[in-house]
């Protein structure tokens, strides 16, 4: 019993634990015309390389909540991405977000709905 309190409290196992790890944090919201939170927004996040240089991070696509809202944690460390938002009826819109280390990046996506030709 004195060992496994032992253990939990500094011993070697305590040691062992990871520290987080660092990262970068992309958050953003998606209004309407009138200023209205816009759920269901696609919201693609697309690394962008250098000319030249190999694309190593992956890119990811997740949906704003039903308050218009989004956040996507992306590996810490000096990049550029492209932010895309999407929704049907709406134009699409392109934002790019430079990170310098780890840190935090917000965006606003005022997206403007689609003009209807007769």
């Amino acid at each position: 019993m004195l060992l496994a309190v032992w253990l939990d409290f500094g011993g070697p196992a305590a040691k062992e634990k990871k520290q987080a790890e660092a990262y970068c944090l992309l958050v953003g919201s998606c209004f309407n015309e009138k200023g209205f939170s816009l759920p269901g927004v696609t919201i693609l996040v697309e690394p962008r390389s250098e000319v030249g240089q190999k694309a190593t991070k992956k890119k990811r696509e997740l949906v704003s909540s039903p308050r218009g809202e989004f956040a996507v944690r992306l590996p810490a460390g000096k990049s550029t991405w492209l932010v895309t938002a999407n929704k049907k009826g709406y134009r699409p819109m392109e934002k790019t977000v430079e990170f310098a280390n780890d840190e935090r990046q917000d965006v606003i996506f005022n997206m403007e709905p689609l003009r209807e030709t007769k």
